[in-house]
């Protein structure tokens, strides 16, 4: 076939104007309602967080976002929905430490690929504490370390699955302590981590402060040590393990992300929401209040952040799978 001048001035007009439309549609974006894709359940920690500071986006971005809790294999069900959609802005997603880290590494599932997706921003940066049920009676983390000695294998101990974030630092923390805990995974998110320690059907759980915060004011739980490098702001009067002399220091994060090809100029539209709504008085005041550990890295500074954590974590996951307890 022959391709005419006229044939080829025409598809170069055509090209024009889809590329006319494309700019137009990417410097209009937002103009419908953004789908958030939490891949933990509804009501957990990582949940609450996420929505609540979403609330705080939409007005900025002009438009509502609504949130679908897409849960299993550690988060990596809904994470996969977040790399197979659409590349124009309108789905985002929340990442964890197991969509970064337990997912990929554990191959959970098929197809999964962190290649694939760009980070946005990190909201929060949290340590994980240690948190038991209140009628065990344990008021510090000397009564726990001895009822655990006392009974080595029997005191349980909740997390977010084998090889996931809280399971992980429960090891390392058990490790340090010198005992033998009973862990209980619980990997379809920590709101029903959070049921059963409140039930006593667990006497303890290595997860985020956020997700106990309301059960420690109720006095249902309290909260022994945090793993963080120092105190905590919402719980000045909680050790760490370091100040108690040992070096147990782990944390976790949330990140939003979108999928790689999504264009430039909507990934900057996207950041800048998000920017004011992280920046927003009332927002900032109900992290302080809610204990979410409200900590803002743009994208780049997202990125270098979970390739240092994973450096660590992979060391112990390489060391469960030495053990056999990972495949």
């Amino acid at each position: 076939m022959t391709i005419t001048k006229g044939f080829r001035r025409a598809m170069a007009g055509a090209a024009i104007l889809v590329a006319g439309m494309t700019a137009a549609s990417a410097q209009d974006f937002p103009t419908k309602d953004i789908t958030h894709i939490m891949p933990w359940s509804a009501g957990g920690g990582t949940d609450t967080v996420m929505r609540t500071f979403l609330q705080y986006a939409e007005e900025p971005l002009g438009v509502g976002i609504r949130t679908q809790n897409v849960t299993g294999a550690q988060s990596g069900v809904g994470t996969l929905r977040l790399m197979k959609s659409r590349p124009d802005g309108y789905t985002i997603g929340s990442l964890t430490w197991d969509s970064m880290i337990t997912v990929p590494y554990k191959d959970l599932v098929p197809g999964y690929d962190t290649s694939t997706l760009s980070y946005l921003a990190n909201v929060t940066l949290y340590p994980t504490v240690l948190a038991v049920n209140a009628d065990t009676g344990w008021e510090t983390l000397d009564d726990f370390i001895a009822a655990a000695k006392a009974a080595p294998g029997e005191v349980t101990v909740s997390d977010s699955g084998i090889g996931g974030i809280w399971h992980l630092h429960a090891l390392d923390m058990a490790e340090q302590l010198g005992v033998e805990l009973n862990h209980v995974p619980f990997p379809n998110g920590s709101a029903e981590q959070r049921e059963a320690l409140i039930s006593g059907e667990n006497d303890a759980a290595s997860l985020s402060y956020a997700t106990v915060s309301s059960a420690a004011e109720a006095g249902q739980v309290k909260v022994l040590a945090v793993m963080g490098s120092e105190r905590d702001p919402s719980l000045p009067d909680v050790p760490t393990f370091k100040e108690l002399g040992y070096d147990v220091i782990w944390g976790g994060m949330r990140v939003l992300a979108v999928p790689a090809e999504t264009p430039d100029d909507v990934k900057e539209t996207l950041i800048a929401g998000f920017k004011a709504a992280f920046d927003n008085p009332e927002f900032q005041q109900k992290a302080e209040e809610t204990g979410m550990n409200a900590y803002w890295m743009d994208g780049a500074e997202t990125e270098a952040f979970v390739e240092r954590t994973q450096t660590r974590a992979l060391k112990l996951l390489d060391k469960l799978k030495e053990q056999g307890v990972l495949e």
